[in-house]
């Protein structure tokens, strides 16, 4: 068991490495969590770039740039607003402080209260219990269990998902590419298409992150990036589309 960081609505458990909103889980990455872990751990008080760096980081080499990544996305994930932040507030050219207050419970007694909890609505429940209508054979015909529905989508997804990673490796093996050590990768902005905003930054963090990692790869910086497309007049916000990366990688003047 381990202990609990309760603000607001939402629960933090480093144990379980789990974030959750009224029961509701809320998708973080991990470098994310470890972040915001970090900032529940110390509330209302100035926390330094660099100490949050190195708490998260550890001597891994991480740009700003990418930090400011990770609070955009926590950001989002609570609901915060960086225009006018109730919880993540940035203090210019120093850190970070958050300003929620910040309760820590232990895990166990979290569990009692829960069950306690769970244990009153069932006996108002068989307080007020009404006659339950069987349905037919006609209604039950008529719409599947939705456990059984919820099975067939993720069947129907997982084989969707073999297949296209057998044509993706098909396709990878017929247009290979050979890298020298001096080649230099330039990302492009994922291109989410789940319907949700909170993924823009999340996936295109944790995507170079991962990729930084490795060392026999040389991704190319986000401020080279963003300089060069400042060369080709291009608004800072401008996605990195492919074809913008293909515009980076081919201005004459670029040097890396």
């Amino acid at each position: 068991m381990s202990d609990l960081y309760r603000f607001g609505q939402f629960v933090l458990n480093p144990g379980r490495r789990t974030l959750s909103r009224a029961d509701s889980p809320v998708s973080l990455t991990p470098k994310a969590f470890d972040v915001l872990l970090f900032l529940a751990q110390n509330p209302n008080r100035l926390v330094t770039k660099d100490e949050l760096l190195q708490a998260v980081w550890g001597d891994t080499f991480v740009e700003e740039g990418n930090l400011k990544q990770y609070i955009s996305h926590l950001r989002k994930a609570l609901g915060d607003n960086s225009e006018d932040p109730r919880l993540i507030v940035t203090i210019a050219r120093k850190g970070y402080q958050f300003t929620v207050p910040v309760t820590v419970v232990a895990e166990a007694a979290d569990i009692a209260k829960h069950a306690t909890r769970q244990t009153a609505a069932a006996e108002t429940s068989k307080t007020d219990a009404q006659p339950v209508e069987f349905p037919t054979k006609e209604k039950a015909t008529k719409s599947p269990p939705p456990r059984l529905r919820l099975r067939r989508w993720f069947g129907a997804a997982a084989l969707l998902a073999v297949i296209a990673a057998a044509f993706w490796l098909y396709w990878s093996y017929r247009h290979r590419v050979t890298l020298s050590v001096t080649d230099t990768i330039v990302l492009a902005d994922v291109d989410n298409r789940t319907g949700d905003p909170v993924f823009d930054d999340a996936l295109n963090t944790a995507l170079r992150y991962e990729m930084e990692q490795t060392p026999y790869l040389n991704v190319l910086g986000l401020d080279k990036a963003y300089g060069t497309m400042g060369q080709l007049r291009l608004a800072p916000t401008t996605k990195i589309t492919p074809e913008v990366a293909r515009q980076i990688v081919g201005r004459p003047t670029a040097r890396w």
